[in-house]
């Protein structure tokens, strides 16, 4: 039989519906995300709960959740439900020939990928192929600034993975990938941007 602490646990039923409740609400009041791709609105949906939790990072999916996470997320939501829509949210039709601005990674975010990338010792054919699966990009200056977050803390762990087993650990764990990372951001030198004027978005006009 159970035990009182199972059955207060809530089931993978219940998580999942709590993730699709989230996937859902969001959806309803991001109405502007619409036009964009899969994996945009994705993006979009995890900045905007690393923000609600105030999290130091994005995470790659919503499974990395806690119940209790998930749950403040759905609150967050749900408060919002009065309001039209998230904050920044609007669709604002632009007048004719009026242009657009696309926010675009940072220098600094372009410099951290690269540095990482060429620690790696990735091959220029792998590299696009492994940015563009995810990305449908095949260049980091062409990522919007959440995926280049989301790129950088990939190759990060991948990176952190990969040296921990040189080291020999044969089964790595999240928390020492965790522990492992700032060491390889200083040595790499992608701490921080060179200077301010890097850590600002870099915009483009579409006509």
């Amino acid at each position: 039989m159970p035990t009182a602490a199972q059955k207060r646990r809530p089931s993978g039923s219940s998580r999942r519906k709590m993730m699709a409740a989230i996937h859902i609400q969001f959806q309803e009041l991001r109405p502007d995300l619409r036009g964009m791709m899969d994996e945009e609105r994705r993006d979009e949906r995890l900045a905007f709960v690393s923000n609600v939790l105030g999290l130091k990072y994005i995470p790659a999916s919503m499974t990395e959740l806690t119940d209790r996470q998930l749950g403040k997320v759905l609150d967050a939501l749900r408060e919002l439900q009065s309001q039209p829509r998230l904050p920044h949210s609007e669709v604002k039709q632009a007048p004719l020939a009026a242009a657009e601005i696309i926010h675009l990674a940072s220098a600094g975010q372009v410099h951290a990928i690269n540095k990482m990338l060429l620690h790696l010792g990735w091959g220029e054919t792998a590299k696009k192929a492994f940015i563009s699966r995810r990305f449908r990009r095949e260049n980091p200056v062409h990522l919007r600034p959440a995926q280049a977050s989301s790129l950088i803390r990939i190759l990060l762990n991948i990176a952190c993975a990969q040296e921990l087993k040189e080291h020999g650990f044969k089964k790595v764990t999240r928390q020492q990938i965790r522990l492992q990372i700032p060491s390889l951001k200083t040595r790499l030198g992608i701490d921080q941007p060179k200077d301010a004027k890097e850590s600002e978005p870099c915009q483009t006009e579409l006509i």
